[in-house]
C-alpha cells in the first residue's frame, strides 16, 4: 500500500493512540492516490451498497455526492472558474467534510478490517436512530468501528474539534453505557438494509475502535509534536478494556486544491458516463 500507519503518540493509559498515514509520495501524487482510492468504481460502490452490482445511473448518483448540489444535472456547463469561485466563497471551516468521512470509511476497511460495512447499530428496535453521534458507523462479524472525520485547514483545529467536542464525547459515553448495560439483543443494520442481531454477550466481546481522522493542509514545517500531545486530553467514562481510540491524520498540500480536483474529476467522470449512455 502507498500509505502506512506510523504511530506518533500514545496515552499514558495505553488505550489511546495518535498516528499519521505516512508515505513517500509527492504531494501531487498523494492527491491522485486519494482520489483514485475514493473514486474507484468498485470501492466506492462498496461504501454505498455492498454486494449490489453497480449501474451507470447508480455510479452517477454516487459521484454526485462529491460535487456541489447546484452542479448536479448541468455538469457539462460547470467550468474551472465556477468550481474555484464556489470553493473560495465557502468560509465554513468544516466545508466538504463528507469527503473526509468517505475517505475514513475506505481507510478503515483497508487498514482495520476489510470486511467492515457501514450501517447502524441500535440497542433498541428503532433503527431510524443512530445513537453513536459518529460520522462513520461500521461493523463486521469481528469488530465495531465508530469514526469521526474532519477536513480542516490545519490539524490542530481538526483534532480539537474531535477531542474537545463535548457533544460527540457525551454521545459516545451514552452509547458505551447502553451497550455495557444492555441485556437485550443488539441490532446491526448495514447500509443496504440487511439486518443481523447479536446477543448482549456477543456484542460486549467485540473489540470497538473509536477512529478519529483529520484530513488537513500541511503546516509549513510539517511537524505536529504539540498536537500529538492532545491524545492525553481524551477522557471517556467507563471505557471497557477491549475498546481503543485511534486518532489518525493525513497532511495534504492544500485543502482547497484537493477539493477542486475532487470536484473536477467527479464532474468529468459524470460527463463521460452520461455521454456514453
Amino acid at each position: 500500500m502507498d500509505l502506512t500507519i506510523e504511530d506518533k503518540s500514545k496515552s499514558t493509559c495505553g488505550k489511546y493512540h495518535f498516528s499519521t498515514y505516512s508515505h513517500k509520495l509527492t504531494m501531487e501524487d498523494l492527491d491522485n492516490h486519494i482520489l483514485e482510492l475514493l473514486y474507484d468504481e468498485n470501492k466506492l460502490n462498496y461504501l454505498f451498497q455492498k454486494n449490489i452490482k453497480i449501474t451507470g445511473k447508480t455510479r452517477i448518483t454516487q459521484l454526485q455526492r462529491f460535487i456541489e448540489t447546484s452542479f448536479c444535472g448541468r455538469e457539462k456547463d460547470v467550468d474551472d472558474t465556477e468550481i474555484s469561485k464556489y470553493i473560495s466563497s465557502n468560509k465554513n471551516e468544516s466545508y466538504y467534510a463528507f469527503f473526509a468521512e468517505a475517505l475514513l470509511a475506505r481507510l478503515n476497511i483497508d487498514y482495520i478490517d476489510n470486511k467492515l460495512v457501514t450501517g447502524v447499530i441500535s440497542v433498541t428496535d428503532n433503527l431510524t436512530v443512530i445513537s453513536t453521534g459518529a460520522d462513520a458507523c461500521m461493523f463486521s462479524a469481528d469488530s465495531l468501528v465508530l469514526g469521526e472525520a474532519k477536513f480542516y485547514g490545519t490539524l490542530n483545529k481538526g483534532i480539537h474539534s474531535i477531542v474537545k467536542d463535548n457533544s460527540f464525547n457525551s454521545k459516545l459515553e451514552d452509547y458505551i453505557k447502553k451497550i455495557i448495560s444492555s441485556e437485550s439483543e443488539i441490532i446491526l443494520k448495514d447500509i443496504t438494509g440487511n439486518i443481523s442481531e447479536k446477543t448482549s454477550v456477543e456484542i460486549k466481546k467485540l473489540p470497538l475502535i473509536l477512529s478519529g481522522f483529520v484530513l488537513h493542509t500541511k503546516n509549513a514545517s510539517d511537524k505536529y509534536t504539540s498536537t500529538y500531545k492532545l491524545i492525553e486530553k481524551i477522557s471517556i467514562k467507563d471505557f471497557p478494556s477491549n475498546y481503543k481510540i485511534h486518532l489518525y491524520h493525513l497532511p495534504i498540500n492544500s485543502k482547497a486544491d484537493l477539493i477542486f480536483k475532487a470536484q473536477r474529476i467527479a464532474l468529468d467522470l459524470i460527463i463521460r458516463l452520461k455521454t456514453n449512455k
